[in-house]
């Protein structure tokens, strides 16, 4: 995976860990982060978020990045809900 300045090691690999748990796999989603410019955000804090794709359903779910954020329980969540699909439908 690309080299991010906000998602931090760990919650890529809680990220990996619920993909498995749900039946997906890693080659399924990609992550992309999208950082805040400090001189137009609305806070003095690092802040962004991180853009999670379905890569077989072309889903897409956008979370928040920063201090107080937990972008991972919230992907967790749309992932139990169905946002992105079903693994086993997705692959055919």
């Amino acid at each position: 995976m690309a080299a991010f300045k906000l998602v931090h090691a760990v919650e890529l690999d809680q990220f990996t860990a619920a993909l498995k748990r749900y039946g997906w796999h890693e080659e399924d989603f990609s992550v992309a982060e999208e950082e805040h410019d400090p001189a137009t955000a609305e806070v003095e804090a690092e802040t962004g978020e991180v853009i999670i794709t379905c890569t077989l359903t072309h889903r897409v779910g956008v979370y928040h990045l920063g201090r107080g954020s937990y972008w991972v329980t919230d992907f967790v969540d749309d992932l139990q809900a169905g946002k992105f699909g079903n693994p086993a439908l997705a692959r055919g």
